[in-house]
């Protein structure tokens, strides 16, 4: 392994990459794939998505005490005695350091305490005004038959190369058909037991918000992207965040489409209870393709017949 220091970034590529391999091969399934992720974040808790700065201040609490009374334990008959001699010959040195090593590591750990306790109230102030993760719009998500905009869906992706995410998936009717298609496919959704059935069918489908699973994402990983149900409840704050991910993780070449219900649709009794939960209303196709156009996006707009929904295509030129 090279001296130099190698980013996180740089890591999950490799892991990508070999994951796609093994993929291939057939003997690495979805299964296994989530076992490793979970295995990570138990062992890496400060990057994973469970770390806290308190866990971590724990582990300085415990270590920032420093013990001058060396052990004097040896293999040698005469190897204790001659510790014990050394450690009291040089105790009132070795004390006095330590002492001084211990009063300064402890005024450090009081410090980020103090940063914690402000950073934990601060949190419990947005958490207000924010949500936890992006909710997800139930209306036109797990239909029955094909929704209107699947067969753009499938065009739109049919030569996607590399790997295709799709949001709010549901029982993985459209990672399906795209990996039918030939493409590599997988699927995320938040809601609990969504995707516990088709999981056991052998697709990639993952229990995870959004914007938790697009900020592990390396850039240019992604071939495409598929939004649906899931960026009209979002907070102005989280779609800024949503576009600077996928600006970062959809790679030269890829397409990305987002399917939403146009704002117009959401009046009165209309209103889905995510969206009066989250007190705020879709955007319009005009404003998501001028805001993916500046990102450098070619982008084309579709809308439904009865107009309460539409479709926003945009490609990333090579």
């Amino acid at each position: 392994m090279s001296d130099q220091a190698i980013s996180l970034d740089e890591v999950r590529a490799e892991i990508a990459a070999e994951v796609r391999t093994r993929r291939l091969t057939g003997d690495f399934d979805a299964a296994k794939e989530r076992q490793l992720e979970q295995r990570f974040y138990q062992y890496a808790p400060v990057q994973g998505r469970t770390g806290a700065l308190g866990d971590t201040l724990r582990a300085v609490d415990a270590s920032a005490y420093v013990d001058p009374a060396v052990p004097v334990l040896s293999n040698q008959p005469a190897g204790a005695y001659l510790k014990k001699a050394m450690r009291k010959a040089g105790y009132w040195y070795i004390d006095w350091i330590a002492t001084q090593t211990t009063r300064g590591l402890s005024t450090i750990a009081r410090s980020l305490h103090l940063i914690d306790d402000e950073l934990v109230e601060l949190r419990e102030r947005l958490d207000l005004v924010s949500v936890d993760s992006v909710p997800v719009i139930e209306e036109g998500i797990d239909q029955a038959g094909d929704p209107w905009w699947a067969a753009i869906a499938v065009g739109a992706l049919s030569s996607t190369t590399g790997r295709a995410l799709v949001s709010a998936c549901g029982d993985g009717w459209l990672v399906r058909q795209l990996n039918d298609l030939g493409a590599d496919a997988y699927g995320i959704d938040p809601r609990p037991g969504k995707i516990l059935e088709a999981e056991i069918g052998g697709l990639d489908l993952r229990d995870d918000d959004l914007l938790d699973h697009l900020r592990s994402v390396a850039d240019d990983r992604l071939g495409a992207a598929v939004l649906t149900g899931t960026t009209e409840a979002m907070l102005p704050a989280q779609r800024l965040q949503l576009l600077d991910r996928l600006d970062a993780v959809l790679a030269d070449g890829a397409t990305l489409l987002l399917h939403s219900i146009h704002p117009d649709a959401v009046s009165g009794d209309g209103i889905p209870a995510e969206l009066d939960l989250a007190g705020v209303r879709p955007m319009r196709p005009r404003t998501w393709a001028t805001l993916l156009a500046e990102r450098g996006f070619v982008t084309t707009v579709d809308v439904a017949e009865a107009g309460h929904e539409f479709v926003v295509v945009a490609v990333r030129p090579r």
